[in-house]
């Protein structure tokens, strides 16, 4: 139970002072923009709207170069002229319509018609410098509105893959505190903290005694009046508020009090698992009520997901057979062991399915197992992942870098025992330790790629897995596949370039390195399970 008595405790008096400024945080979606603002007024050294800004820039520059070129029937002066015109309209709205703060993008489809309301005010302005130098030129301020929001929206889509991976990495965090001590807010707290990429960094709390809350080595109060000084001490920019934690008046005058001191509030109603799409805001006397849309789809979507498969199959296969062949010569000469690797998981309706994969370990990589334990970086669950992992050949290595190795699934989606894009699919091994509501998981059937693999396939958290793969099932749409499809081939073309680079470097060492099955064991703080792979793999 949060208090809020009329006296103001000391209760947060021992948090270190770190700025008695408030600071104002401004975020671009979920993938945020934040600037600080500094006791000197200035902006924040590590915020990234700097970058986002001049990239919206560089895309109206090219797109409004192309006018340039093709209003032939203007003199250059005056196409010059309309094309800078347009672009500074454009970015001016763009100001304007709010898209540089989070509130009004944090839902894309909110993003996509401001930006298209702000490329088309740039288009109008060209038109108009078109009309007053005595020529009426419609198709080329068309023209450079349309390439303007095509380039900005692919800008902002990579700007925001690139924060999120920064934030995962613990850059451009917001720091907030935290309001309500319920199960519901240990729950929020858990997920930001194995969550970074989500743009948050809880600071301080504010709420009563809770059994086992993990929140017990972070400054905090039980006083509702210490929201504001916390904030300052600790210096957080914004305030996320759990709401059944609260009741009605005590949620009232929190929010009131962090608004006047400039904080930025955010309110959780504790709905777990539903897409803001779902969600509608319907009120009622004037109070805030949500209306939850049912989930339901329709029978065309089921069938045009299995369509999109067949397709999509049908057509990738033939074009990564000189893939695969070259990848089965190298597994061949590598090892000479089989190029196929088939294994059993679990599938939709929770039944055994065999899956195909190209061959990236040795032979006997099961038997090896139990000697990593040491080495698994996945945290609170049965899955495992080692990114050195030992038993992975110099050819795997490559394959699992860029995702070749997964390319004999497109059988798998042909023959429909699995699809593009759903849950990631389990071991038996792992599947035996999920819990009933995890177990829902199989009501769809396993993804080549999915929503986690998309979102957070480099976060050690269970969690993090357990959370996509249930959003993902009670939120499925069409729409979302091809989102997700998107996102993995951005994910998988980074990852390959970030692998492949260091792997051509290493090919260029002496070749007493090669003579090491795995050289960098000696290094690692995990060595002894190392070297016991390494004497079991030289048998």
């Amino acid at each position: 139970m949060i208090r809020t008595p009329a006296r103001r405790t000391q209760a947060a008096a021992n948090v270190p002072e770190r700025s008695t400024h408030v600071n104002v945080v401004t975020a671009f979606g979920g993938t945020a923009l934040e600037e600080d603002r500094t006791p000197t007024g200035g902006a924040h050294p590590r915020t990234p709207r700097l970058p986002l800004i001049a990239g919206d820039m560089l895309a109206l520059g090219a797109a409004w170069t192309l006018p340039l070129l093709t209003a032939t029937d203007l003199g250059l002066g005056r196409r010059l002229v309309g094309a800078v015109a347009a672009a500074a309209a454009t970015l001016l709205g763009m100001r304007r319509a709010g898209l540089y703060r989070s509130r009004v993008c944090a839902l894309h489809s909110s993003e996509l018609l401001r930006t298209l309301a702000a490329t088309m005010l740039g288009g109008g302005v060209f038109a108009g410098c078109s009309w007053l130098a005595g020529r009426v030129t419609g198709w080329p301020a068309v023209e450079g509105a349309a390439t303007a929001t095509v380039l900005i929206l692919l800008h902002r889509w990579r700007f925001g893959r690139w924060l999120k991976h920064m934030r995962a990495h613990g850059r451009y965090l917001r720091d907030v505190v935290l309001v309500g001590a319920n199960d519901d807010g240990v729950a929020l707290l858990q997920m930001l903290t194995d969550e970074p990429e989500l743009g948050y960094r809880v600071a301080g709390v504010i709420g009563g005694p809770f059994a086992a809350a993990p929140w017990d080595r972070l400054p905090r109060s039980s006083e509702a009046e210490d929201l504001v000084a916390l904030a300052e001490q600790v210096g957080a920019s914004g305030v996320i508020v759990v709401g059944t934690a609260l009741g009605a008046t005590s949620c009232s005058t929190v929010v009131n009090r962090a608004l006047a001191a400039g904080l930025h509030v955010q309110v959780w109603p504790g709905l777990h698992g539903f897409s803001s799409r779902r969600l509608l805001l319907v009120p009622a006397s004037g109070l805030p009520f949500f209306y939850v849309e049912p989930q339901g789809v329709a029978r065309w979507q089921l069938v045009a997901k299995r369509a999109m498969d067949v397709v999509f199959a049908t057509l990738l296969f033939p074009l990564s057979l000189p893939f695969l062949i070259a990848a089965a010569l190298w597994i061949k000469l590598d090892d000479g062991g089989p190029v196929i690797y088939r294994h059993q998981v679990i599938g939709r309706y929770g039944e055994p399915i065999t899956v195909l994969k190209l061959r990236t370990m040795v032979t006997d990589a099961a038997r090896l197992l139990p000697d990593l334990g040491a080495l698994n970086e996945r945290k609170g669950g049965p899955l495992f992942k080692a990114s050195d992992d030992p038993r992975v050949t110099k050819a795997g290595r490559l394959l699992r870098a860029t995702s070749i190795d997964e390319l004999p699934q497109l059988w798998n989606v042909f023959n429909g025992t699995m699809s593009l894009v759903g849950p990631r699919f389990a071991l038996p091994s792992e599947a035996a330790q999920f819990d009933d509501e995890l177990q829902r998981r199989y009501q769809m059937r396993p993804g080549i790629t999915g929503l986690w693999q998309s979102e957070a396939r480099d976060n050690p958290s269970f969690s993090a897995y357990r959370r996509h793969d249930l959003f993902y099932v009670d939120n499925w749409s069409l729409s979302l596949d091809l989102m997700i499809l998107v996102n993995t081939a951005h994910a998988v073309s980074v990852r390959a370039l970030r692998s492949v680079l260091p792997l051509l470097r290493h090919a260029e060492r002496p070749a007493k390195a090669a003579t090491d099955p795995v050289p960098e064991c000696r290094a690692h703080e995990s060595a002894p399970g190392r070297r016991r792979v390494n004497q079991r793999m030289n048998g």
